[in-house]
């Protein structure tokens, strides 16, 4: 297995472009950064997500690079609807005490705008209802600039965690 990927790997360098080698360059980063532990999944590390968290508020962001982009070169709305996702499932289990988590059940997105070239991407959410089985939150999708990208909802429903 790895003498194969390291041919295959050889074979991308080998073929990469300086757009290709800087696309896997960060995400070879992210990886290692999931090895160490200082990212819980391989997602949140091969999107290189920053998160600010306070009991009522979470803002995950990530670069606006070539590597989130569709073919019209901006932003792909799969990768918004994840990082809004994981900004409001990082808000609600927050929220949970210890024995609880939640899993979305509902995610509603308007998208709005395209985001600006560069810099990097906010998902910021807010607790709007916070019950014994379901929590909804609300939020923003910005771009570097502070432009709306998307606004959002989501429910998620609360389960007990193994």
């Amino acid at each position: 297995m790895k003498a194969q990927l390291f041919t295959q790997f050889q074979n991308i360098v080998d073929r990469a472009s300086n757009e290709d080698l800087a696309i896997l360059s960060q995400w070879m980063n992210g990886f290692e950064k999931k090895q160490s532990n200082e990212m819980t999944t391989y997602l949140s590390a091969g999107l290189h997500m920053e998160r600010t968290l306070t009991a009522d508020y979470c803002r995950v962001s990530i670069p606006n690079t070539p590597y989130i982009h569709n073919t019209l070169n901006i932003p792909h709305g799969g990768i918004l609807a994840v990082l809004l996702d994981t900004a409001m499932g990082i808000l609600a289990n927050h929220s949970l005490p210890v024995g609880f988590a939640s899993v979305t059940t509902n995610l509603s997105i308007n998208y709005v705008a395209p985001a600006a070239a560069g810099g990097h991407i906010h998902a910021q959410v807010t607790l709007s209802h916070k019950g014994r089985q379901t929590i909804v939150l609300t939020g923003e999708i910005k771009d570097h600039l502070g432009r709306l990208i998307a606004i959002g909802t989501g429910s998620f429903f609360v389960i007990p965690s193994k």
